[in-house]
């Protein structure tokens, strides 16, 4: 595995992966696209049917908010939606990045278990020093999730502006009414710099915590 690949590889691994249930079609009626507005902080990213094909990604809706001071790029990688990363020293400290399934629906919900336990089963083959600590569905934020809880150490990849043992959580929140939207896939990051001390500190702690208190489906 080359060195540069290996903070990318989670994503680009779980979407590439192979799953036996029906994708969503592209053209999926989601129904009328209602205005969103920001109400927690100064910056807004909203994905809809439009941004999404745009992005070569499947078709969603959702809105998340983020502070100023929090650096956001849109890669056009056919990956992901958007990454946000507290940066401090010149170190990412905390990272949320929101990806895609495009096997996941309220009704294939319980294709996220499979997705993630063959996920992590690749990766813990192909990463030295990586630790599974969970993976299954469990309760974060209040809500029964399917997630997957890691360990990785980036020590060696400072010059990419990464340093430390990271935990690391990949949760897949389901829509709780729009059939035919497509879930998303939003990873964690935090170092021991962070406040984030333990998994369920992704919920509301921390710069990224407070971050996904604000992320919501638009359904």
């Amino acid at each position: 595995m080359k060195k540069n690949a290996l903070p990318l590889l989670f994503l680009l691994i779980i979407t590439s992966c192979e799953f036996n249930y029906q994708t969503i079609p592209a053209k999926a009626d989601l129904g009328p696209m209602p205005e969103v507005e920001k109400h927690t902080f100064n910056n807004i990213y909203v994905a809809d049917e439009n941004s999404c094909k745009d992005m070569g990604l499947p078709a969603s809706r959702f809105a998340i908010e983020y502070p100023d001071g929090i650096e956001a790029t849109f890669p056009n990688d056919k990956i992901n939606h958007i990454k946000l990363k507290y940066i401090e020293d010149g170190i990412v400290t905390e990272e949320l990045s929101i990806g895609y399934t495009d096997k996941v629906t309220i009704k294939t919900k319980n294709a996220s278990l499979g997705l993630l336990e063959d996920f992590t089963s690749s990766i813990r083959k192909d990463i030295e020093g990586f630790e599974l600590i969970s993976v299954g569905k469990k309760k974060f934020d209040g809500e029964e999730m399917y997630l997957a809880e890691v360990k990785v150490d980036y020590s060696a990849y400072i010059d990419q502006g990464y340093n430390g043992i990271y935990k690391i959580m990949f949760l897949i929140p389901i829509p709780k009414k729009n059939e035919n939207l497509n879930a998303i896939m939003i990873s964690f990051l935090a170092n021991e710099n962070s406040s984030i001390k333990n998994f369920e500190d992704f919920a509301n702690r921390g710069h990224i915590g407070k971050i996904y208190q604000t992320f919501r489906y638009i359904e």
